[in-house]
């Protein structure tokens, strides 16, 4: 009798802690992805702004309530969970990013193929690639499927003279929302 009510506690334990994960059966969970600026010279403030946003806690609720980039969001399947900023796979070429946002389709193949065959120390992907460029007066955020051969998105908005980092939130929300995920 006191071994079927350790298993039945066991059995609620695991169900409790099953049913309190953040990812819902059929979600593809948090996102995993890569972030590059191809801005010119004076407007390459891209990196800056990813890893300061990424570094907030939140967001001034003023601003945004949701902060889909923000460390403390990171277990909503709704959010970021692993952003390479830093690092990027080997093999991701400026001048070809450039190229391909132009419109160079055989350039964007060449990049997507970069993305899809990337795979970090644990063995893991990363769903696209979230390409930034400022130039006078409009910023924009080119989503790159790792899919050889999909398109690629673009989410822009007008700016004066910098980006807000609850602007680059929301236009990051917007183009990864576009990635295909695979369930």
């Amino acid at each position: 009798m006191v071994q079927a009510s350790k298993w039945l506690v066991w059995v609620g334990l695991m169900m409790a802690s099953v049913l309190s994960w953040p990812v819902q059966a059929g979600a593809p969970g948090p996102y995993r992805l890569a972030f590059v600026d191809i801005s010119a010279a004076p407007y390459q403030d891209g990196q800056r702004l990813a890893i300061e946003l990424r570094n907030m806690e939140s967001l001034p609720v003023a601003q945004k309530e949701f902060c889909f980039l923000c460390s403390s969001t990171t277990d909503s399947s709704d959010s970021v969970a692993m952003l390479y900023v830093y690092t990027l796979p080997v093999g991701l070429d400026i001048d070809e990013l450039r190229l391909a946002v132009a419109g160079d389709k055989a350039a964007a193949q060449r990049m997507q193929t970069v993305i899809h065959r990337f795979a970090d120390a644990e063995g893991r992907g990363i769903d696209g690639l979230l390409i930034y460029l400022h130039q006078a007066g409009k910023v924009s955020v080119y989503t790159m499927d790792r899919k050889v051969g999909s398109k690629l998105s673009e989410e822009s908005k007008p700016v004066k003279n910098r980006l807000l980092h609850s602007s680059l939130d929301t236009l990051l929300e917007n183009a990864a929302s576009k990635l295909a995920r695979p369930v």
